[in-house]
């Protein structure tokens, strides 16, 4: 199981140098939902433990491009935020912004 999230942890950030900001806060939700899932828990509601900025250094980006990506992902029917408690909408929508 480690050796697992060596390899994923490795994966992601070579992704992450060739992403949007779109791409990464998508890949960081999809991701997150689908660890969530394979533990048992609901890959569709969850409260995020890290802060917006928290985040933000973990993919590269600055506190308010997260949010407003965190927004947009709103908007666009995505996801439903209310604070650290996020609700995915579309899962195959947020999958889609990944690729």
């Amino acid at each position: 199981m480690m050796g697992s999230e060596i390899v994923r942890e490795s994966v992601l950030m070579m992704l992450l140098g060739t992403m949007s900001a779109e791409q990464r806060a998508a890949s960081f939700l999809f991701n997150l939902s689908q660890r969530l899932k394979a533990r048992g828990y609901s890959p569709a509601e969850f409260n995020l433990r890290m802060a917006r900025e928290e985040i933000g250094s973990y993919l590269g980006m600055k506190l308010e491009t997260v949010s407003r990506m965190f927004l947009k992902f709103q908007r666009d029917g995505l996801t439903d935020a209310r604070g650290k408690q996020i609700r995915i909408v579309d899962l195959k929508g947020l999958a889609r912004i990944q690729v």
